[in-house]
């Protein structure tokens, strides 16, 4: 009975899952036009194409090299929030930081986590703003 139980726990839990992973499938373009941190690495300015599939977060730079994957988690927006494409960075000084990305037309975004060097930057710099990019749907 008890393994009954856990089998249909596990089921439960992987088709709620696959739901989800389903359901933030999406990619958009965006151009950036400044240097930025996503997890370790930075990556230059130029034009990314930016890909969600589940938690798993893909930007790859269309007008030159660079390329990362970053895990990401889920957060649910508001109805104004989830209706556009778009890109938030936070700003500390002249360093600027992947938050989240909405892929648009869902009520749930993907939030960065915060890597070593910007919880270092957030201890020691007071942050300067936060920017928001738009984005387009990807062709």
């Amino acid at each position: 009975m008890k393994s009954i139980r856990l089998t249909i726990a596990a089921a439960f839990a992987f088709v709620v899952l696959l739901g989800s992973a389903v359901a933030q499938t999406g990619t958009i373009r965006a151009r950036i036009p400044f240097d930025f941190t996503v997890g370790k690495q930075t990556l230059a300015a130029g034009e990314y194409q930016v890909t969600a599939n589940g938690a798993m977060l893909q930007l790859i730079r269309i007008d030159g090299p660079g390329a990362i994957i970053e895990k990401t988690h889920f957060m649910r927006g508001g109805s104004d929030e989830s209706l556009s494409a778009r890109l938030v960075f936070r700003r500390y000084g002249d360093r600027h930081f992947l938050a989240k990305v909405w892929m648009g037309n869902v009520d749930f975004g993907h939030e960065v986590f915060a890597s070593p060097l910007e919880v270092e930057y957030a201890r020691n710099t007071k942050p300067e703003g936060t920017i928001v990019l738009a984005s387009k749907l990807a062709k």
